[in-house]
């Protein structure tokens, strides 16, 4: 009897995570526009890895085009929100970036 509880918190140990599910960010309550608020996140957090001097994998993200077309084309927006692999490399937006990120999707990508 000993034996299986013993067992049986060792399962239980070994099936706990450490991974943390990322919050969504605080909602979002006006209208996100890339000029305003998405163009600062991208000049920041991605144009060291995605300018036109040297776009790793071959993607730009200087203008509204580019963006809203990774946004809406590729995986830009996924990747933002991808703990697994996420973009940028270094690790996460915080939760606010993210969130406007997703509003502006929801929005319409308005420039």
């Amino acid at each position: 009897m000993k034996k299986i509880f013993y067992i049986s918190i060792i399962a239980l140990i070994a099936s706990c995570t450490t991974a943390e599910i990322p919050f969504a960010g605080a909602p979002v309550d006006r209208t996100v526009t890339y000029s305003q608020d998405i163009q600062p996140i991208m000049f920041n957090n991605c144009l060291t890895c995605h300018s036109s001097v040297n776009p790793r994998n071959g993607l730009i993200l200087e203008t509204y085009s580019q963006v809203k077309n990774s946004a809406q084309n590729g995986t830009l927006i996924d990747r933002m929100n991808d703990v697994a692999n996420p973009m940028p490399q270094s690790g996460l937006l915080t939760p606010d970036k993210r969130a406007l990120v997703d509003k502006w999707k929801a929005d319409g990508y308005l420039e």
